[in-house]
Formats: structure tokens, sequence, C-alpha cells
């Protein structure tokens, strides 16, 4: 994931000004913020409150950084939502489907403005987003998020992150090659827009 932080980063378009790295940092902070928020006991709640839980996790399908399982797991919702799967309660998974819809649709309107009249600022914050987000994927944490120091299979933890960060590095160069090679529209990878969204 360290390693595809170029693709956002690359999509900004030239040199970051000060401004812009302060505030990838200042989102980059608010991700760090999310992913340490203690995680919520489970509750019942009402259906207005499985809605807008749908509507902000299904959010995290789009903005990157961010998981969806995860802000459910904080409001303390997870639990509830998958016994709602498995015990068939169609109310809940009505209001959760309607929340889903509504919220999606929403966020995407207006990520896509965004784009259209704030594309760098959108892009830098997106980065942002994705850098303070690495702080959940340390892999040495406690059950309830805890960061630890490296103990263990340090070695082969490193070895597996190198492969992963090759991995991504050799797609991006095989990437690049292509729009040299004309085989690849250099307007497909530089438009972060959701096709699938569009209308």
């Amino acid at each position: 994931m360290a390693a595809s932080l170029i693709v956002p980063a690359r999509m900004v378009g030239g040199r970051w000004t000060f401004l812009e790295v302060v505030v990838g940092l200042l989102a980059a902070g608010v991700a760090v913020a999310l992913t340490s928020l203690p995680r919520g006991g489970d509750v019942e709640p009402a259906l207005i409150v499985v809605s807008f839980a749908a509507a902000l996790a299904v959010c995290a399908l789009i903005l990157p950084g961010v998981s969806g399982s995860y802000l459910l797991l904080i409001l303390g919702m997870y639990a509830p939502t998958l016994a709602a799967v498995n015990d068939r309660k169609f109310a809940y998974l009505g209001a959760f489907i309607a929340g889903a819809i509504v919220g999606l649709g929403l966020f995407v309107s207006g990520l896509q403005w965004l784009l259209k009249h704030r594309r760098r600022i959108t892009l830098v914050i997106m980065t942002g987003l994705m850098l303070g987000s690495l702080s959940a994927l340390w892999p040495w944490q406690t059950e309830s998020g805890e960061v630890l120091a490296p103990e263990g299979d340090l070695g082969l933890v490193l070895i597996l992150i190198a492969i992963g960060a090759a991995v991504v590095l050799g797609i991006l160069a095989a990437e690049t090659a292509l729009m040299k090679l004309r085989m690849l529209s250099p307007e497909i990878v530089a438009d972060p827009e959701p096709r699938g969204a569009q209308v």
C-alpha cells in the first residue's frame, strides 16, 4: 500500500506546494485518528441508525484508506450486521441497503464534483488518507488495535512487504511502458472517477 501511494501522488500532477503538503499531512493525521478509535461495543441499533451507519460505511468503497468494516466495528454495528444476515432480519437488511444506496449516491456525486472543480486538493487529501491508514496495517498490534514494537518473524514480514511493494511497482512500470507504446490511453490512467457511477 505504501508503494501504491505513487498513484494518487502522481495524479496530482507537478510539484506539490507547501500548502498541499500540509493538507496531505493533516489528512494523514485524520486517517490515523480514525483507525486509532476504540471499537464500540455491539449494540441493537434503531433502523434509522442502521441506515446512517450503512451510508457512512459504504463511502469506504470509493474513499481510499478507510475501511467500511472498520467503521462498522467502531460504531459497534459489525456483529449486529453479520447477525442480521445470518438470521435473515429483513427489516434490518432493508434499512442497511437503503442507507448504503443513498450514501453511495450522495458521496459519488460529491466526489465527482470535487474532482471536477477541486481536483488537485481532492487528490492530495486522498493521498494523505491512504498514507495515514498505513497505521492500521502495522503487523504488530493487539486485538484492540494497540500498536506494539516489532517482534517474532521480523525478517519474514520485511521480505513479504518487499515482495508486495515490488509487485505494485512492477505493475506501475508496466503501465508506464504500455503508455509509451500507446497501448494504454493516458486519459484512462489520469481519470480517477468511478466509471460505474457516471450517468
